[in-house]
């Protein structure tokens, strides 16, 4: 169990040192930002574009990060032979391969938390904003300060990165990425309290939760998740066996494939109008998720089972 556990934290300690995994959290990041900030109509709901920006950002650059990133960290693996200086101890190739994937889900999660507070925000900024354009009669607005935590999340992180990188000579990507993953929460809860504070001062007979939008979100944000693990472990699968190329082809036509079904963990429409995904719903989809994962983890071991990697 220490063999695998090392493995699982060196795993996920590499994939968040790629120079990929930084620049597509922040590019989700300044996704969900623009998107909110840019937009000019309220479609009836002031956060839907908040919303749906933010959904589309875990869905599309999530996969990207749980395919690419994956298939780099386990091409490396074998290309330099760290696989066989690892496989020369007391660990089963299974067990290797499972540990990999377990450090690369991690990784991911580092950027699903970063990703889903900052969509959290912007939602609560398109809210406030909304009641702000209601009450005073003016355009669609989103609230400054959760534009101002946004923009803090993704240029805070790089700024103190390369000053940890110029002065104590640390690592400028795994830095970043540790500070936009502890910085989201804590911008979450900063724009919680503040809207909440704001709203209660600024327009005190107006009855509105100006977190109710939020909180229903969290549901969907969970299930636009669920997929990364299952592509994740098949882009594993195919990096053990093929190059990059090849790895990346085969994951690209795997969601290809997959489209009809992904549909079901992107519930936007559930949101639509003040509805909201159940938890049990949720839990279905994530038990949906649990035969694929199981078939591509196997799939996985077989293929690596012969794998030259000396």
């Amino acid at each position: 169990m220490r063999s695998w556990w090392a493995i699982v934290r060196a795993t996920t300690l590499e994939m968040t040192s790629e120079p990929l995994a930084l620049l597509i959290t922040l590019s989700a990041a300044a996704m969900v930002s623009i998107a909110a900030a840019f937009h000019l109509h309220q479609f009836g709901e002031p956060s839907r574009m908040a919303r749906e920006a933010g959904l589309s950002a875990l869905l599309v650059f999530g996969l990207a990060y749980a395919v690419f990133c994956t298939i780099r960290v386990f091409r490396r693996e074998i290309e330099s032979g760290t696989a066989q200086m690892a496989l020369s101890h007391p660990v089963s190739r299974a067990g290797f391969f499972l540990s990999k994937v377990a450090g690369a889900v991690g990784a991911y999660l580092v950027f699903a938390v970063t990703t889903g507070c900052v969509v959290l925000v912007t939602t609560i900024g398109a809210e406030t904003g909304g009641l702000i354009a209601a009450v005073k009669g003016d355009i669609p607005l989103v609230w400054g300060p959760a534009i101002a935590l946004d923009t803090a999340v993704m240029i805070l992180p790089l700024a103190v990165a390369a000053a940890l990188n110029r002065f104590a000579s640390r690592r400028f990507t795994v830095n970043a990425v540790r500070i936009a993953f502890l910085l989201a929460p804590v911008a979450l809860a900063i724009a919680a309290v503040a809207a909440r504070m704001f709203c209660a001062s600024a327009f005190p007979n107006a009855a509105y939760d100006v977190l109710a939008s939020a909180r229903r979100l969290v549901p969907a944000l969970v299930a636009v998740v669920l997929p990364a693990p299952v592509f994740a472990t098949a882009a594993a699968a195919f990096a053990v066996r093929f190059k990059g190329n090849a790895a990346a082809s085969l994951s690209a036509a795997l969601f290809a494939v997959s489209l009809p079904a992904l549909s079901g963990y992107y519930l936007s429409d559930a949101l639509a109008k003040g509805g909201s995904p159940s938890w049990g719903y949720v839990a279905v989809a994530a038990a949906a998720t649990l035969p694929f994962l199981a078939a591509f983890a196997v799939l996985g071991i077989s293929l690596f089972g012969d794998r030259d990697v000396g």
